[in-house]
């Protein structure tokens, strides 16, 4: 889908149906026409559009043919896939920002709801010919967008821990396994992102004047912090999953061990029991009480071995 918008006397954002001058061009799940007309129009590099789409692209930003792109990754929550589900919800995707001389393009693969609340004015936008401050404003809601996701994470995995505490189920596994993916999307996203602006802030691809400049540092600030918090919580997620696989590892232990105790106590009175069923001359077969002598003596040794086991504590958990 392609939406044109252009800022009116009053400094809103209008929608047009034509690309007019200081136009500002935004693509979600564009189709071939549409950025083949945007490419013809604005006689911008094909790769600037087709590489923003492609789920691969790593954060860069190049300069070519008077145009100047810069991808960033935006963190997206999958809403077609519920939590419990055998897949990683939460993953990040490029976003490509083109800067021409006279315009500024937008282009992702999936509908971002952010965009939706700039372009009708729920969120700060400035007029469309100011191409650096409203990058500079997408950067600052995206880095905030990390910091939102992260406590929706850090919310998934309380929950899952809880559910854990009660009973060791593969669900809740899995579901702590695709939340730790998610975070490794993250991190590796936002430590490229903080190079990139890194580069934005001390190259010439694009010019800022010191009002910008201090905004970037204030954006790479929080890209900055994002990452820390999303490196806390992969190193915390991973201990947990390997506490919990220990804790595991563990109960099955304990379950062996309490199985081979019972098997070995069973064993004797099965042992005695076994040699006294069989059809050759016994000792004491003829005395009146052999039977009752045979069970006191199994019932003996069966304690005895009970006690032997409860004293090496081969009951406790």
């Amino acid at each position: 889908m392609l939406l044109i918008y252009k800022s009116n006397s009053e400094g809103k954002f209008e929608q047009t149906s034509n690309i007019g001058y200081n136009s500002w061009l935004h693509l979600e799940a564009p189709t071939s026409s549409e950025i083949e007309h945007v490419m013809a129009a604005l006689a911008i590099p094909s790769d600037f559009l087709t590489d923003s789409l492609d789920i691969e692209e790593r954060p860069r930003i190049e300069e070519r043919d008077g145009a100047v792109l810069i991808v960033i990754h935006i963190p997206y929550d999958r809403i077609d896939v519920e939590s419990s589900s055998q897949d990683v919800k939460y993953r990040t995707i490029p976003m490509g920002i083109v800067h021409t001389e006279h315009h500024m393009i937008t282009i992702c693969r999936e509908e971002l709801p952010f965009m939706k609340d700039l372009f009708n004015g729920e969120m700060t936008l400035f007029e469309t010919h100011m191409k650096t401050r409203n990058t500079l404003n997408i950067l600052s809601i995206t880095a905030r967008a990390y910091i939102d996701i992260l406590a929706t994470i850090e919310r998934e995995v309380s929950l899952a821990e809880r559910e854990l505490a009660k009973s060791y189920r593969n669900s809740e596994l899995y579901t702590l396994l695709y939340l730790n993916e998610s975070l490794i999307y993250m991190v590796t996203s936002l430590k490229q992102m903080k190079f990139t602006m890194q580069k934005t802030l001390q190259g010439s691809n694009i010019i800022l004047d010191e009002d910008d400049a201090n905004i970037l540092d204030d954006v790479l600030i929080e890209i900055d912090q994002a990452y820390e918090v999303t490196e806390i919580n992969q190193v915390n997620l991973n201990n947990i999953m390997d506490a919990y696989g220990n804790v595991i590892q563990n109960n099955v232990s304990q379950v062996l061990k309490l199985l081979a105790s019972f098997t070995i106590i069973l064993s004797v009175p099965m042992l005695i029991a076994s040699i006294y069923g069989m059809n050759v001359p016994l000792p004491y077969q003829n005395t009146s009480n052999a039977f009752w002598v045979v069970m006191v003596v199994m019932v003996l040794l069966t304690g005895l071995s009970t006690f032997v086991f409860y004293k090496k504590n081969y009951f406790s958990r």
